[in-house]
């Protein structure tokens, strides 16, 4: 099959993965500028295309941050870790190079990050050592062949020059994380467990995300907000970032494992216990785990046996607020809150939600609500949407909905 009938067929984010179609290193030559040094296949990545995307190949110094880089554009689609070197022995005292992947278009690329990166480093070693590649090794074009076969055949490749050797491997994606909602709400679970034994929980074993790390600046002006607790909308608005910049972010970090989600959590939800919840009661880690996220502090130690008589009640027709008051006196050392999202984080319990769905004929309205109008609400209880998700399109509070939906004999509630 030709490429042309693959371009038909495949689109950006559509994701499939398609085989490397070249490898090149690129240069800031002191007099000729940005240019190829070598590539394999040659001439995959002409010199028309290379000049209208060398500002993003090799950029202004300032902006090289040591981060991988991806540019789709001109039916290629290229992955790149450009390095910047600084050294009075080259003219203008540094060196900056960047040897790149190309892919299809339309091609799911994150697998080779990590592995251009890998390379990008281990290039920096060889050229400190040797100036490998500053020099233009006669290795060079050698070297990009035995990636490109290496790495399209076995998915895998062992580089070695003198004492000097890098293994690379390709990755397998993970799965495309979910769609997320403006209700949802993201947990981060970098640090959930505490290592075993478990050390007295303190207010620094909440699980948290590292604003100092390597993160996206829009990520980053995120994390503080991301606390388990609100959900996408609230982060948006808090944030002051645009809401679909947001979900975005929040299924990059779904997809790397570092946040779950969970629903909004509120003390008229009804949970119910699932069966995962006898793994609880025999595996000593999820439980020490367990004790040490849902203590209230440093300083109060949480009963075992109270957690787990309080996840056993957890039931539909008993709202967490009931539980809550009933266990208040009897077990004050659960932080519930804590509880419930972690339960929730490890499958032991799921949230039972509402779907309002209007049963009634095309001449009637609904009651209108501070945040839409009658027609509007009433287009939103189709059954398949929950109060959450409702409220958050309708911009309506729980209380206004509640009463709007007990209030109307055609609204029905359906559980589950």
């Amino acid at each position: 099959m030709s490429s042309k009938s693959i371009e038909t067929r495949y689109y950006e984010g559509c994701g499939r993965i398609g085989p490397i179609r070249c490898i090149f290193l690129s240069e800031f030559h002191p007099v000729a500028g940005p240019k190829i040094v070598c590539q394999f296949p040659e001439d995959n990545v002409s010199k028309d295309v290379f000049h209208s995307i060398s500002a993003y190949i090799i950029p202004k110094p300032q902006f090289i941050l040591k981060c991988t880089m991806t540019i789709n554009s001109l039916g290629h689609k290229i992955i790149g870790y450009p390095i910047r070197i600084e050294n009075t022995r080259y003219e203008r005292n540094m060196y900056i190079f960047n040897l790149c992947f190309v892919c299809d278009s339309w091609s799911k690329t994150v697998q080779y990050e990590p592995v251009v990166k890998k390379l990008g480093e281990y290039l920096v070693l060889m050229e400190e050592e040797t100036g490998f590649v500053s020099k233009g090794s006669s290795r060079l074009p050698t070297l990009l062949a035995h990636l490109f076969h290496d790495l399209n055949t076995y998915h895998r490749a062992t580089l070695a020059e003198g004492d000097t050797a890098v293994r690379l491997l390709v990755g397998q994606p993970r799965a495309s994380p979910p769609p997320v909602h403006d209700h949802d709400v993201p947990v981060p679970v970098l640090r959930a467990a505490p290592p075993s034994p478990p050390p007295t929980p303190t207010s620094s074993d909440e699980p948290h995300l590292d604003p100092d790390a390597d993160w996206d600046l829009t990520t980053a002006q995120l994390l503080p907000h991301i606390d388990g607790y609100n959900h996408v909308s609230k982060i948006a608005a808090d944030a002051d970032v645009e809401k679909t910049l947001v979900k975005s972010c929040i299924r990059n970090l779904l997809y790397y494992g570092v946040v779950r989600l969970v629903p909004v959590l509120k003390f008229s939800n009804t949970y119910r216990a699932t069966p995962a919840l006898s793994r609880f009661f025999r595996d000593p880690e999820l439980q020490a785990a367990c004790l040490a996220y849902a203590a209230p502090s440093a300083r109060r130690q949480t009963a075992l046996r109270d957690v787990g008589r309080i996840l056993c009640s957890l039931q539909q027709g008993s709202p967490l607020r009931g539980v809550c008051e009933r266990w208040a006196v009897v077990a004050p050392d659960v932080d519930m809150r804590r509880l419930v999202v972690f339960a929730q984080l490890h499958g032991l319990i799921r949230c039972i939600k509402r779907y309002p769905l209007w049963r009634g004929s095309e001449g009637q309205g609904t009651p209108g609500g501070p945040g839409g109008s009658a027609t509007d609400l009433r287009r939103l209880f189709t059954g398949a949407l929950c109060e959450d998700e409702i409220c958050c399109r309708a911009r309506l509070d729980l209380a206004s909905l509640r009463r709007i939906v007990d209030e109307d004999p055609d609204v029905a509630v359906v559980w589950r």
